[in-house]
């Protein structure tokens, strides 16, 4: 994809985080294959459809495909996705981030896009809510590199919850377009895995891969 003009100034890269210790998963999640691919190859080739750079933020081994992938640490003294999400915008300070959390097997190129589209001038962070309920979805979102100092203050003040977020100026939650929602789903455990994958495709081979 070739950038245009607002990204010639103020570049997006995409960002996958991988850091969650995966307890309930009970091996990484970015390591799991689908269709003989990991999930962390499936969402850096979707990501690279959209955006110049990919780095993988977090701590864990990567396929050989992806050996030459930039990667940075989660910040240590922090926990959860904020850990990542900042070590990103610290090391690039100069780029804007569409981040992707590793467990989304059904992201499609589309949903970032849609993201992208949603961006204007004076938004810090695009965050949607999918269900009308308030709650939104931080780790399949848009984050400007204006937000940086959003999420310096969060760190600053021991706050480690990205829908913190929400109610600071700039930060919009819109609702996806209904059929790209399922883009959303994230699978937490190896029961879900089985049966999402039955349900989405009887004919999909899944492997959980141990460390």
């Amino acid at each position: 994809m070739k950038p245009d003009s607002r990204e010639a100034i103020n570049p997006v890269w995409g960002c996958v985080l991988i850091g969650g210790r995966s307890r309930r998963m009970g091996a990484p999640k970015h390591l799991i294959e689908m269709d003989g691919r990991a999930w962390i190859e499936q969402t850096v080739a979707i990501m690279r459809q959209q955006v110049a750079e990919v780095v993988i933020a977090g701590a864990g081994t990567l396929p050989p495909s992806l050996a030459n992938v930039k990667r940075v640490d989660d910040i240590l003294g922090l926990a959860g996705p904020l850990a990542g999400i900042l070590a990103a915008f610290r090391s690039y300070p100069q780029v804007s981030w569409l981040v992707v959390a590793c467990d989304l097997p059904d992201m499609q190129e589309a949903a970032l896009q849609w993201l992208l589209d949603c961006h204007r001038p004076g938004v810090v962070a695009v965050m949607p809510e999918l269900a009308g309920d308030g709650r939104i979805e931080p780790l399949l979102a848009y984050y400007d590199q204006s937000c940086r100092q959003l999420l310096e203050a969060m760190a600053a003040s021991g706050q480690r919850r990205m829908n913190r977020l929400q109610a600071a100026a700039g930060v919009i939650t819109p609702q996806p377009p209904l059929h790209l929602r399922g883009c959303w789903r994230n699978v937490n455990t190896p029961e879900e895995l089985v049966r999402d994958s039955a349900a989405a495709n009887s004919c999909r081979s899944t492997t959980i891969i141990s460390k």
